[in-house]
């Protein structure tokens, strides 16, 4: 990165006319310097987060579950290097090979911390959203559910959480429409329709909280339908919309 115009304050001249040349001098070296550095820095971040998924695949190939891996919570495992490349690693920065491994660990993890973590920052949710849905729905459920935090890029999220909601996992399409929720999507309410009339007891369940969530007029509607289907979960949910209204 070269300086090309001033940005002392004493001028706003090329740096040629400036009359502080040392400084810019100076200025130019150092910044050539940090640009290095993040090259060196992003560099391995990409080849130690690479080289951990190539372990983890060799182990997966013949056991099942990530949380009986020695080397998935490691500060040196799968865990840490996703951490310090997801710190590290600009989404415009990323190759075809780390989304194929960040939607790899992310699938294969057996809790919501990588991909919380990786939603700290809006871009990346919507950047590996959009990569999901591009490869089939990889890790669709727990990204949908972080597309909800997309407070400045809510439309973005939007788009991409109306896709999901067609996903045939249920629980991304859950996910999908709590989170639609969450952003005041004018989408919800059809969406909790169709939820509900799959039959579908964990569907249902979704469809009432998403409509309490936007304060639907259909809410209640669908609420003293409960007891006409009695399934334990739904019932209970039921219940505790019940209680909580009366607290209201």
């Amino acid at each position: 990165m070269v300086v090309t115009v001033c940005c002392c304050r004493r001028c706003r001249e090329s740096v040629k006319k400036c009359p502080l040349p040392f400084w810019h001098a100076s200025t130019s070296f150092l910044l050539r310097m940090t640009d290095s550095a993040q090259s060196v820095t992003s560099s391995k971040m990409h080849s130690d987060f690479r080289h951990e998924v190539r372990k983890l695949r060799t182990w997966l190939a013949n056991n099942r579950y990530v949380d009986d891996y020695d080397f998935w919570w490691p500060d040196q495992g799968v865990v840490g290097t996703f951490q310090r490349f997801v710190g590290s690693v600009r989404v415009q920065d990323w190759t075809e090979e780390d989304v194929t491994d960040l939607l790899y660990v992310l699938e294969n993890s057996s809790t919501g911390y990588l991909v919380e973590l990786l939603a700290e920052n809006e871009a990346m949710t919507i950047a590996i959203a959009t990569h999901s849905l591009a490869r089939g729905g990889l890790a669709s459920d727990d990204i949908a559910e972080q597309l909800a935090y997309c407070d400045q890029q809510c439309e973005e999220a939007e788009a991409l959480l109306i896709q999901f909601a067609q996903h045939p996992h249920e629980r991304t399409r859950r996910m999908a429409l709590l989170s639609l929720a969450r952003l005041q999507s004018a989408a919800v309410p059809m969406l909790a329709i169709t939820a509900w009339n799959t039959g579908d007891e964990f569907q249902r369940i979704g469809a009432l909280s998403a409509l309490d969530t936007i304060s639907s007029d259909l809410f209640s509607s669908y609420l003293s339908q409960v007891h006409l289907d009695g399934r334990a979960h739904l019932v209970a949910y039921a219940r505790k919309w019940g209680a909580t209204a009366g607290k209201k």
